[in-house]
């Protein structure tokens, strides 16, 4: 008796120790291979529709479609920096002739402002001075480990080869997803008691409703946006646009794109484009995310919409990025099975066999 607990265990024990060394292992790729898996269930019906159409099986399927999705991230990624270095020409322009001005000019209606000319001729002073303009220069180029030029380079090398190892990741949950699936529907069925099917499907339908309501609400933000730029009268509505829903598929991306330009049009003196522009992309733009994605999601995945509204906020708060779908999922899954322990409960309970008939 003694021998068999033993046994049991150092059983524990040695399964305990594998899983921590994998897990150790696997810890700096699991952001990749999460999104990996979170594109590759959001498209499966498109790779499916491909596998069935085009020679050579899975295995060219799977390379063509992790390419097409390479060409969907990559190219619009590319053309949002275009657009954002040709809009910022006119910031950067008129920023240099600020500083190279004898005195500095503040709007009329900010001039009214208290505090605002001392900050406007502070900051003025401060950047007219050619050794303070090298100083900043030379902490920003600055090649050490702590200098700002080598942490951007850092973290843009590290995004870089993330992005690169997701769609690595990516050809194979394409070319196995079927077969991964199986041994997860297999093993669930043993935990939660037969029931791994319908919490697969239920990880499944949150993850492409999350995906879709994500892409939905950017299309959203992107459109609204547009129509913002043309009321204040920008040069590019359209690119603009674009490049605002683009930067939407960030959390709080649309930042990126608005508030240069609002600094771009307060150079130039159109304060009043760059007010409006300001409270249009907060107060409509910026809004329409809190209530459009969860709308979005809820539906398809039916769990309730304040569910994923926290699930978003929860998940984003606690895992980055990530967490808008891993926060969704968690709450899908511990949905499902709340429902599947009701029914397990409300099923009333089978009686005696009758023995004989009726007399």
């Amino acid at each position: 008796m003694r021998a068999e607990v033993l046994r049991i265990v150092l059983g524990f024990v040695a399964l305990a120790v594998v899983v921590y060394g994998a897990a150790t292992v696997l810890e700096p790729f699991a952001r990749s291979i999460i999104w990996a898996a979170v594109l590759g269930s959001a498209t499966w019906p498109a790779y499916r529709w491909l596998r069935e159409r085009l020679p050579g099986g899975s295995v060219s399927s799977a390379l063509l479609m992790t390419l097409l999705i390479a060409l969907l991230v990559v190219l619009p990624l590319g053309g949002m920096l275009l657009v954002l270095a040709h809009e910022a020409e006119p910031l950067v322009l008129g920023l240099r002739d600020w500083v190279s001005a004898g005195e500095p000019t503040v709007p009329e209606p900010f001039d009214r402002l208290p505090y605002v000319r001392e900050i406007a001729e502070q900051l003025h002073a401060t950047l007219a001075d050619p050794e303070v303009r090298r100083v900043w220069i030379r902490r920003l180029a600055d090649p050490t480990v702590g200098g700002p030029a080598a942490q951007a380079g850092r973290r843009l090398l590290r995004n870089v080869l993330s992005l690169v190892l997701t769609l690595f990741t990516l050809f194979f949950v394409y070319s196995d997803g079927e077969r991964i699936a199986t041994e997860l529907r297999l093993l669930l069925d043993r935990i939660a008691g037969g029931r791994g099917r319908a919490l697969l499907l239920a990880v499944r339908t949150t993850v492409r409703a999350v995906v879709y309501g994500w892409l939905m609400t950017a299309a959203a933000q992107g459109l609204l946006a547009m129509v913002g730029y043309w009321l204040a009268g920008l040069r590019a509505p359209v690119l603009l646009g674009l490049a605002t829903g683009l930067a939407a598929v960030i959390p709080f991306g649309i930042t990126l794109v608005w508030l240069p330009i609002c600094l771009g049009l307060l150079a130039a003196g159109h304060w009043i484009a760059a007010l409006f522009v300001a409270l249009w992309s907060l107060g409509v733009v910026g809004i329409v995310d809190n209530f459009l994605r969860p709308l979005f999601i809820s539906g398809p995945a039916r769990v309730p919409f304040i569910l994923v509204f926290f699930g978003l906020l929860g998940g984003l708060v606690a895992y980055g990025v990530l967490g808008i779908v891993l926060g969704p999922v968690f709450l899908a899954v511990l949905l499902a099975l709340w429902r599947a322990a009701r029914d397990a409960l409300a099923e009333p309970p089978a009686g005696p066999a009758t023995v004989g008939g009726s007399g």
